[in-house]
């Protein structure tokens, strides 16, 4: 299977390859030559999805599997570099979400895009291929070859096909992204000198199994620790985003072209949560347990700020853009709850958000290549004029709002639930006083999710028939088409997948929960010396760099 692995992986880039050659001399080949390997990719991710191997009964953890590594520098120069790949837990379900977006955007885009379509293609693939390389690197050289590669394709995508301020969106998401990128090299760059140091072989490697096997054998220094997570904070933030470190991703969601849009929700945002999960917890358990409480007020603020602010939009698309910010927000609470429970909630809603706000981004597209507007005050009644359009707009609203029995429920139940028990499980002191504060406020984004969306589809949708080409109310006359076979393939497989996580969520964290309780162990050891009940405490004395607030009270 690891030779699948490579497959699927080599897919995206040689059809881009095949697309800028041939696409020149016939406009419909880049089409069908993209769309065949946007289902064979699939296809193949499926394939891994399904041959993955669960934790047998009485064993909790399992290796990576499907590993392939080439040796590109030997050890005898001094560097042990590989072309390592390997799926784990956390990434396995991105990998296919990776490969299932691309089937949607390659047809959503079929008719819009006209402008160097072979062109566009190629980039659209190369995308997929740089986002399919992070999820699956096990050499940190090659992930952050990979990390850095996926912002030249979207840099173009934003720059060529965007709308009016198309350069200036994506100028400004290239230097956020970039600069935060270089200080997550550097911070990666000082584990593998501190690997280097210990383990005494006088070889540099990369390989991130290694490291992390060294690393917690030998922790970094404390000093080491906290300034070495700023820096890989500084990247992976920035990708999520957090606030107040989101200011570009609106004007490049409302500046990208719908494919774009789609991929920048469904996947470019959780390479942010994904090296979270990956690199920090694991590799810094210390300094990730002193920022929790920090992470935390950022992810409420995050989601309450979001959802503020999607209240008072007027265009559909900046809508649905911020309720990203909402969202990621959401999915940082349940990841640095640092509980089981927040921990899977948190990770499958990385998941759900890509799903549902990938195909909310879609049918935002849809509507403006019917009206070529977004402006919601001049939309309205419109599931007359469209009623299968309408009726996926409800169906991934209710998606996104956490309606049970969609993958949105399962995922705000188990990260709330988890930060529920992270704030009222035990302890005493001012930081649980604020974790109690959060989790409270937390719950607030969801009754304000379910107004601003429900709202979004009530003044859109439904009510007297208002379109812009046609004053404030429409005839007979309208010729609007309601949604081409080709736009229903392109969501039909997120519908699908809406369901299966929503019914049977069990499946999908059954593959996730064996990779996420060893990343996240160390992290939630130190959580519970720093604020859990005072037994727990004292069992372990925390080292002098941490300040243990109220250590000595008797509960």
């Amino acid at each position: 299977m690891g030779g699948l692995l490579v497959a699927t992986l080599a897919v995206p880039f040689l059809a881009a390859l095949l697309v800028a050659v041939i696409g020149r001399q016939s406009v419909p080949s880049c089409r069908w030559i993209a769309l065949a390997a946007a289902l064979l990719a699939t296809v193949m991710a499926g394939i891994l999805a399904v041959s993955f191997e669960v934790a047998p009964a009485g064993r909790d953890v399992i290796p990576d599997q499907f590993v392939t590594q080439w040796q590109v520098a030997s050890g005898n120069t001094g560097l042990d570099v590989r072309f390592s790949v390997a799926l784990d837990g956390i990434g396995l379900w991105l990998f296919v979400l990776s490969a299932v977006l691309l089937v949607t955007s390659v047809l959503v885009s079929w008719e819009s895009v006209t402008e160097r379509p072979a062109l566009y293609y190629s980039m659209l693939l190369l995308l997929t291929g740089g986002c399919l390389g992070v999820f699956a690197a096990r050499d940190i050289i090659l992930f952050y070859i990979f990390f850095e590669f996926t912002l030249v394709p979207l840099f173009f995508l934003i720059g060529i096909w965007g709308s009016e301020e198309r350069w200036y969106a994506a100028v400004k998401f290239f230097l956020f992204t970039l600069a935060g990128s270089v200080f997550t090299f550097l911070g990666l760059l000082a584990i593998v000198l501190w690997d280097y140091r210990c383990q005494g072989t006088g070889t540099l490697r990369f390989d991130l199994r290694e490291v992390l096997a060294n690393v917690q054998q030998n922790p970094l220094p404390e000093a080491w620790q906290w300034w070495v997570f700023l820096a890989l904070f500084a990247g992976f933030a920035i990708k999520v985003p957090l606030v107040p470190l989101h200011t570009w991703l609106p004007l490049a969601h409302v500046q990208a072209p719908t494919a774009g849009s789609v991929f920048l929700a469904g996947i470019l945002l959780k390479i942010g949560t994904y090296g979270f999960l990956q690199f920090c917890l694991p590799l810094l358990p210390h300094a990730s347990a002193v920022a929790m409480p920090w992470v935390l007020w950022l992810s409420v603020v995050g989601i309450v700020y979001g959802a503020l602010v999607c209240l008072a939009q007027r265009d559909l698309k900046r809508l649905v853009a911020y309720s990203s910010v909402s969202h990621l927000g959401f999915c940082m609470l349940g990841i640095f709850a640092l509980t089981p429970l927040g921990v899977q909630g948190g990770a499958l809603q990385m998941i759900n958000h890509g799903i549902s706000t990938g195909a909310l981004f879609a049918l935002v597209g849809m509507l403006y290549d019917r009206y070529h507007t977004r402006q919601i005050h001049e939309l309205g009644g419109l599931s007359r004029r469209v009623p299968w359009l309408a009726f996926f707009m409800v169906f991934f609203t209710l998606s996104s709002i956490g309606l049970p029995g969609t993958n949105g429920f399962a995922g705000e139940f188990l990260l709330l639930t988890g930060m529920f028990q992270r704030a009222f499980g035990g302890g005493s002191g001012e930081s649980v006083a604020a974790l109690r504060i959060i989790a409270v406020l937390a719950t607030s984004g969801v009754v304000l999710g379910a107004w601003y969306m429900l709202g979004m589809v009530q003044r859109v949708f439904f009510g007297p028939v208002r379109e812009p080409h046609s004053g404030h109310t429409s005839g007979s006359g309208s010729n609007v088409k309601d949604l081409s076979w080709r736009e229903v393939l392109a969501l039909a497989p997120l519908a699908v997948l809406v369901l299966a996580i929503g019914l049977y969520p069990k499946y999908f964290l059954d593959r996730m929960a064996p990779s996420l309780g060893p990343a996240t162990a160390a992290a939630a050891q130190w959580t519970d010396r720093l604020i859990g009940p005072a037994e727990r405490r004292a069992a372990v004395p925390a080292p002098s760099w941490l300040v243990v607030e109220n250590a000595n009270r008797v509960e």
